[in-house]
């Protein structure tokens, strides 16, 4: 079976249902498809937590027994999925407790865990990461987008922490990119240190109480001010113009509280601390609902909960989600801005992509809009097939975990030396 998609569900700090979101998306997935969730939050075994099934092997077995990771995949039994109508679902649940060098694997485990990952006999595989950014969660996010990440308006600190999920896989390309050992450099005069100074820029950037380098866009307009149409110069412009941002509120509430709380903060810290030209698409949101915090409660993921949904309504809903266009969703990239000239002011507010991400979230509340979450389960999942099956592979999730030596290979190669990176 093709391994058609990877996904990472990711967020900047925990409490904001990153879990709930994971498993019940990856049931709707199960419709389209066979789809593995992974936990790689290993130290709260929140997937384990979250449905109430009998496991026989999980990660623990698959680190410390040898067993494939295939056959530490658990599926739903007849008494949540009777009807199994989720059969193509299954899970690789954490360990019962926090075992230390599970949860704080090294390079060794953690490379045995993607290669096993990338082997799962899957259409989709979506990863529960842990909240924040280490090692343990990086390495496993695509180099060219952010994976789906979730954030609420009810907890400001994890609104703004998920831009920085964005920034530190940004800044881990850039420093992969420009390393000491990157092939990078047989491609350029090296006359001069193009190294150190490429990389002292880059620790400006990233220094946050460093005010002398806002974002990645003062990045890109000193090294063009310096070095003009130089490689260095276009690989940096074409990395942050390549990169793509994909959300999903979750515990909405209500379309201005929403916006003002958790939107706007969230465009207004990319923009700012990244770059303007940021493509950011707002695959949906998932309402606040008791019956989502009682289902929780007594482990048994949302979708297997609630009551059935009358068939009229939900047939209504599915035809309009056909007949959505790219456009009319966000789906379209935005248009970027011109490269501003050397020494010339660049765009330094995020006042066009506030206007685009409300914008498409009220079109999104006139279509669908009350409180249904399995319809918000639903658009969700086909916003993210839409995107799967009509755009590049590389802006959204990926088709395996690359390693840093995989990823300078496939640039390398495929550029053939030429600079467009």
């Amino acid at each position: 079976m093709a391994l058609k998609r990877i996904i990472p569900i990711s967020s900047g700090k925990g409490g904001v249902g990153k879990t709930t979101f994971a498993v019940n998306f990856s049931l709707c997935l199960a419709r389209h498809g066979r789809t593995v969730l992974v936990d790689l939050d290993t130290g709260t075994s929140s997937v384990r937590n979250a449905i109430d099934v009998p496991i026989s092997r999980d990660l623990y077995h698959f680190f410390k027994k040898n067993e494939p990771l295939a056959n530490c995949i658990t599926h739903l039994d007849w008494k949540l999925d009777p009807r199994e109508q989720f059969r193509d679902f299954g899970f690789v649940a954490g360990p019962r407790h926090l075992i230390d060098e599970i949860t704080n694997f090294g390079p060794e485990r953690k490379q045995e865990l993607i290669e096993a990952i990338n082997g799962l006999d899957a259409e989709y595989v979506v990863l529960d990461m842990k909240a924040g950014v280490d090692a343990n969660v990086l390495d496993f996010l695509p180099w060219s987008n952010s994976g789906i990440l979730i954030f609420t308006p009810h907890l400001p600190a994890a609104t703004l922490a998920a831009s920085d999920v964005v920034k530190a896989i940004l800044f881990r390309k850039l420093r992969l990119i420009f390393s000491r050992t990157s092939p990078f450099y047989s491609t350029i005069d090296q006359s001069l240190d193009f190294f150190r100074m490429t990389n002292d820029l880059i620790d400006r950037v990233e220094d946050v109480y460093d005010d002398s380098a806002m974002n990645l866009d003062d990045f890109a307009a000193d090294l063009f001010n310096s070095l003009g149409e130089h490689p260095i110069a276009q690989t940096v412009q074409k990395v942050i113009d390549d990169f793509r941002i994909h959300y999903v509120l979750n515990l909405f509430d209500g379309l201005d509280e929403s916006f003002d709380t958790a939107v706007k903060p969230f465009v207004e810290n990319v923009t700012r601390n990244i770059s303007v030209r940021s493509a950011i698409t707002n695959l949906g949101w998932i309402h606040r609902s008791d019956a989502i915090h009682r289902a929780n409660c007594e482990r048994i993921p949302a979708l297997l909960f609630s009551p059935e949904r009358k068939v009229e309504k939900r047939d209504r809903y599915l035809e309009e989600l056909d007949n959505l266009r790219s456009t009319a969703i966000g789906l379209e990239a935005p248009k970027k801005k011109p490269r501003p000239a050397p020494g010339r002011p660049r765009p330094s507010d995020s006042s066009d992509h506030l206007a685009a991400q409300l914008s498409v979230l009220k079109e999104m509340f006139a279509r669908i809009g009350g409180d249904d979450f399995r319809s918000n389960f639903e658009y969700v999942t086909r916003r993210a097939l839409f995107t799967i099956e009509n755009r590049r592979t590389a802006e959204f999730g990926d088709r395996r975990i690359f390693t840093p030596w995989e990823i300078l290979d496939q640039m390398f190669e495929r550029s053939a030396l030429s600079g467009r990176l």
